[in-house]
């Protein structure tokens, strides 16, 4: 699992706005223009877990280690594959169109079942607030301002 600090930019409901500078190992790799675009600032967006935070505040992320081979199989190799066998299969019995059409929605029903399966542990795979590590400081409503009587 990788940890990484970020400042809470804002907070809503149950979710706060983390917020960190993008850092140079994100300018080496190629597809940092996909992560964050044009901004020199990486966003993310995670739940509260009851913490009390406050904007400023330094916490701690924890991010859970995905393979990504592991999910490029899932959503690139298996419905191809699923596809081809599908088709191959069936085009002597039901024809070339209607194989086809089976094709199709055989890796329609594949993803509608990884979409279930993706709601059902989504929560295991996102990015949660181990943490505070610094807090913001309060900002005094004196400063400034003159106490003369």
């Amino acid at each position: 699992m990788a940890r990484e600090t970020m400042v809470v930019k804002t907070i809503l409901n149950d979710d706060v706005v983390l917020e960190r500078d993008r850092t140079s190992m994100c300018g080496k790799c190629p597809a940092n223009m996909l992560c964050t675009g044009e901004a020199q600032k990486v966003r993310l967006v995670v739940e509260r877990n009851g913490l009390d935070l406050a904007e400023g505040d330094v916490v701690l992320v924890e991010t859970p280690a995905v393979s990504a081979t592991r999910t490029a199989f899932l959503v690139y190799t298996a419905p191809t594959i699923l596809f081809i066998f599908a088709v191959v299969l069936t085009v002597k019995k039901l024809g070339e169109l209607t194989a086809f059409f089976f094709g199709i929605s055989l890796v329609a029903a594949y993803f509608f079942l990884l979409r279930l399966y993706d709601k059902r542990f989504r929560k295991k795979f996102r990015p949660r607030i181990v943490g505070i590590v610094k807090r913001a400081r309060p900002e005094d409503p004196s400063d400034g301002a003159s106490l003369l009587i």
